[in-house]
């Protein structure tokens, strides 16, 4: 594993150590920001707020799509993690010991959430600019992985420390991405110029609209994505839909005789448990599924993920929910980093960085999905919410096994014609 790591590209291995800092840092952050200021200024203004903040960083992934095509990667990375780190250490002064400015600290989360919106399409396309073919399944198992480690350490460090040193945890990770922006500035070239040695002439003079009108053109490219929408809005529900569900219906049990549980908690604890599993199981499920093509491996781990997960909005057993989550956990680990490598052969080089940021919007689309189901439960039964969801998972897996056809097929094409 540590040879194949060596062999990447050098700015892919100093993207991915700065990937893990920056992703462990602002975990400790984001999951309690909405708690943090709902304790200031209120709960309902806190939602409102939310949403804004949501929206600019829709609005920062479309402008830094477009102009990481247009200007390069590593300039667009360095703009956007200086504006990231400047804004968090103007948040860390108006949260401080000293003064505490919960309203200009929240417009200064949107400027924040606009700029780190704009730094995630040029970094992931300048993952995808330098990751070779035959490295793909590696370098994205490895940054899943490492995504989620980040996660869970950052995660668990918030949950004890933030709320009462929060200004150390905003001065920190408003230092660490400038830091990483300097690093960024020093070490790592710009990978759009060596794919790119001539420049498409439309991609020059095009203008935002024109850009996104190209993508959107895709119909392959947009079928892929409302199949990620409707399969992958599924983890959404566990804390949504089917939180509210085994608070509702899960009674207060002794979880194997020693751990006293409730609806809520065991919420938690299938986060734990898929995170746990990732993070120390990864190489084992890659060992398990080697002698699988790349495609089987990854439908079965998408029909694994589909079913179990709809199971898990229906039953409320302590101990068959840490089991269902055992076979979700497994199939995210088969299908994530083939997921990955169709995106890659998806894309227009051209055009990647437009792309990707689109691809990047379904986390907000999921959160849409998570919210309209809590909408409608309180109309509907657990057995028909659980077949309603089941219906959407089957949909996208249909869609995605379109898309793969069909880009399979148009890769026998172009090798035919290479050979003719």
């Amino acid at each position: 594993m540590m040879k194949t790591f060596s062999q990447l590209h050098i700015s892919l291995r100093i993207r991915m150590y700065l990937q893990f800092v920056t992703s462990l840092t602002s975990s400790a952050i984001i999951p309690y920001i909405s708690v943090y200021f709902s304790s200031l200024i209120g709960t309902t203004i806190t939602g409102v707020i939310v949403i804004i903040v949501i929206l600019s960083g829709i609005i920062g992934a479309l402008i830094g799509g477009y102009l990481s095509d247009r200007i390069g990667r590593r300039k667009m990375m360095i703009i956007a993690e200086l504006g990231v780190g400047i804004t968090y250490l103007v948040i860390a002064a108006f949260n401080s010991p000293w003064i505490n400015l919960p309203y200009i600290s929240a417009g200064l989360f949107m400027i924040n959430l606009f700029f780190n919106g704009m730094f995630f399409p040029a970094s992931t396309a300048m993952i995808h600019d330098l990751v070779l073919a035959e490295q793909r399944k590696f370098v994205f198992t490895a940054m899943y992985w490492l995504a989620n480690l980040a996660t869970a350490l950052g995660t668990i460090t918030g949950a004890f420390f933030f709320m009462d040193y929060h200004f150390y945890f905003f001065f920190s990770v408003g230092l660490v991405s400038i830091i990483s922006s300097f690093i960024t500035y020093l070490f790592i070239k710009e990978s759009l110029m060596k794919r790119h040695d001539i420049r498409n002439a439309h991609t020059s003079k095009s203008t935002i609209w024109s850009n996104y009108q190209y993508v959107w053109k895709d119909q392959t490219f947009m079928l892929y994505l409302l199949s990620c929408l409707l399969i992958f809005s599924l983890e959404n529900h566990l804390t949504n839909y089917i939180a509210i569900h085994l608070r509702d219906t899960m009674e207060d049990t002794i979880l194997f005789g020693i751990l006293p549980v409730n609806g809520i908690n065991m919420v938690g604890i299938l986060h734990a448990e898929n995170t746990i599993f990732v993070v120390f199981c990864v190489g084992m499920v890659t060992w398990m599924m080697k002698k699988l093509s790349d495609y089987k491996q990854y439908f079965i781990g998408m029909c694994l993920f589909v079913v179990s997960y709809c199971i898990l909005t229906y039953i409320s057993s302590p101990v068959w929910l840490i089991i269902i989550m055992l076979f979700i956990s497994i199939g995210e680990l088969m299908y994530v980093p083939i997921n990955q490598s169709i995106l890659a052969d998806l894309v227009n080089e051209n055009y990647r960085s437009s792309y990707l940021a689109l691809n990047g919007l379904i986390g907000q689309g999921q959160m849409i999905l998570a919210g309209l189901a809590i909408a409608i439960s309180s109309k509907l039964s657990a057995l028909t919410m659980s077949l309603g969801l089941f219906s959407f998972g089957i949909v996208g897996l249909l869609l995605m096994g379109y898309v793969v056809k069909k880009e399979t097929n148009s890769k026998k094409q172009v090798n035919i014609t290479e050979i003719i």
